[in-house]
C-alpha cells in the first residue's frame, strides 16, 4: 500500500499543483486513501524532497567526471593620442593626433580531471546515495503516517455516524416512553411526575442527538482535512468495522522483529548513519594528496582594427596540458576540525539509530498491550450491549403494560444507552489500536 501511495503521489505532482477536489457523496476508506495519495500536503512535500535528493546523487557521481568550460569572447578598443614625448622625455603636443584601433577574438575549451583525492569523491558519492535512501525512507514514513491517520479519522467519522443511529433509536424509545406514560397517566397508573420525567428524558435525548450530529460533522471535516481537500460539503462515510482479531495469536517478539526490519523510521536512521559514516571517511581523505590533470585548446586572433570582432574563425591556435600534485601539509587545523566534527556526527547518528530502535521496541510492545486491552474491552462491550438490548426490549413491553415503574424503566434505558455508546467507543479504540500497531510494523497484522 505504501508503494502505491508513493507512486500515486508522484504522478499527482507531475500533473501539477493540487486542484480543488470535491468529495463524493459517499466516502469509503479505499476512496479516502486514494484521494489522500493525490492531495495530502505532507505526502506531496515528502515526494518533492525525495525528487530533490536525486540531484545530490547525480552531483556525487559527477565528481568522477572531468569538468569542461567553453569560452568565447570578442573585444575591441579605440585610443586617440594627442600628446607625446620629446627626446628628453618631456610631454609635447603632437602636430597630427592619431588614433589606435584594435580588436581580438578568443575561443577556448579547458578541462580538468581529479585523478585521486584520497577517495573523497567515492565516499561523497556513497554519502549522497545514503542520503537519498534516507529521503526515500522519509517518503515511506510519510506514506505510512498519512494512511494510518486517514484510517483513524475515517473510523472516527464512522463511529460518530453510527452514534447518530444509536441516539435516534434511543430518541424513539424516549418518545414511546412518553406516549406510554401519558396513556398510563390517563388511567391513573402513572403520576404527573412520571409524565414530566418522560418529557425531560425526551428533551435530553433530543439534545444528545444534536450533539451526535455536530460531532459527526466535525469528524467529517477532520477527515477531509487529512485527505487534503478543501471541499467541506456534506458527505457520508460508508463501511463496516474490521473483523476483530484476537491478538493472543500474535507473538510480541516476532512483531518487534518485523518492526525492526520494515519500519521506515529505522530504515531512515540506518541510511542517515551510513551517510554520516561515509561523510566522515570522505573528510579524512583531505589529509591525502590530490592528483589532477588539466588540458586546454584554443584559438585567437588580434588585429589593429575592428576586424576581429565577431570573427568566429580565428587563425592562431594553442594546446596545453598539465599534471598537478597538491598536498595540504598545514591548513591552520581546519582539516583536523572538519574531521573531528564529521566523526562526532557519525557517532551521533549511530547512537540516534540505537535510540530509535529502543524507542520502536517500546512502542511496539505498548501498542500490542493496547490492542490486547482494546480487544478484551470490545468483547465485554459486545456482550453487554447485546444483553442490554434484550433487556430494554423486555422492559419496554413491561412498562407499556404497566408492570414496572417509571424509575426502574428509566434506569434500564440509561444503562442501555451507556452500553451502546460504550460499544461504539470500544469498536473505535480497538480499530485505532490496530492501526497504530500496523503503522509501527509497516505491514498488516492480519497476514
Amino acid at each position: 500500500m505504501r508503494r502505491a501511495l508513493l507512486l500515486a503521489a508522484g504522478a499527482a505532482l507531475l500533473a501539477g499543483p493540487a486542484a480543488a477536489q470535491a468529495l463524493p457523496d459517499t466516502l469509503t476508506l479505499d476512496v479516502a486513501l486514494a484521494l489522500a495519495q493525490e492531495h495530502n500536503p505532507s505526502l506531496r512535500r515528502a515526494v518533492v524532497q525525495a525528487d530533490a535528493s536525486g540531484a545530490d546523487v547525480r552531483a556525487g557521481f559527477g565528481a568522477f567526471l572531468p569538468t569542461l568550460n567553453a569560452n568565447l569572447s570578442f573585444s575591441g578598443s579605440r585610443r586617440t593620442q594627442v600628446t607625446g614625448e620629446d627626446d628628453a622625455g618631456r610631454p609635447v603636443e603632437l602636430p597630427d593626433p592619431f588614433t589606435f584601433r584594435s580588436s581580438s577574438s578568443t575561443q577556448s575549451l579547458t578541462g580538468s580531471w581529479t585523478l585521486f583525492n584520497g577517495f573523497e569523491n567515492i565516499n561523497n558519492y556513497n554519502a549522497a546515495r545514503a542520503g537519498a535512501d534516507a529521503t526515500s525512507a522519509g517518503v515511506d514514513l510519510a506514506v505510512t503516517a498519512v494512511a494510518a491517520e486517514v484510517a483513524r479519522r475515517f473510523y472516527s467519522a464512522l463511529q460518530a455516524q453510527r452514534l447518530i443511529e444509536v441516539e435516534e433509536a434511543l430518541l424513539d424509545v424516549s418518545r414511546r416512553q412518553l406516549d406510554a406514560t401519558e396513556r398510563l397517566f390517563r388511567v391513573a397508573a402513572r403520576t404527573e411526575v412520571d409524565v414530566l420525567g418522560a418529557q425531560v428524558q425526551l428533551a435530553q435525548q433530543e439534545q444528545a442527538l444534536e450533539r451526535a450530529r455536530g460531532d459527526s460533522r466535525k469528524a467529517r471535516v477532520s477527515l477531509a482535512e487529512q485527505i487534503g481537500v478543501d471541499d467541506w460539503s456534506a458527505f457520508e462515510v460508508a463501511g463496516e468495522w474490521p473483523e476483530a482479531l484476537d491478538p493472543s495469536v500474535l507473538r510480541i517478539d516476532s512483531l518487534v522483529g518485523v518492526a525492526m526490519e520494515r519500519n521506515p523510521r529505522i530504515t531512515q536512521r540506518e541510511a542517515e548513519a551510513a551517510e554520516a559514516g561515509y561523510t566522515a571517511t570522505a573528510t579524512k581523505g583531505r589529509r591525502w594528496p590530490v592528483l589532477s590533470a588539466s588540458g586546454s585548446v584554443g584559438r585567437n586572433e588580434g588585429q589593429q582594427s575592428y576586424g576581429a570582432v565577431f570573427d568566429f574563425n580565428p587563425q592562431n591556435s594553442s594546446l596545453g596540458f598539465g599534471l598537478t600534485l597538491s598536498w595540504p601539509l598545514f591548513t591552520g587545523f581546519q582539516t583536523s576540525q572538519a574531521i573531528t566534527r564529521a566523526s562526532a556526527n557519525a557517532e551521533v547518528a549511530r547512537e540516534t539509530l540505537r535510540e530509535e530502535r529502543l524507542r520502536l521496541e517500546r512502542e511496539v510492545r505498548n501498542a500490542n498491550t493496547d490492542l490486547v486491552t482494546a480487544y478484551r474491552r470490545l468483547v465485554l462491550a459486545e456482550r453487554s450491549v447485546e444483553l442490554s438490548r434484550r433487556r430494554l426490549v423486555m422492559a419496554q413491553e413491561q412498562y407499556e403494560l404497566g408492570t414496572i415503574g417509571f424509575t426502574d424503566f428509566q434506569q434500564i434505558v440509561t444503562q442501555s444507552s451507556q452500553d451502546a455508546r460504550a460499544w461504539l467507543q470500544a469498536q473505535l479504540e480497538y480499530v485505532r489500536a490496530g492501526v497504530t500497531l500496523e503503522e509501527l510494523l509497516g505491514q498488516s497484522v492480519r497476514g
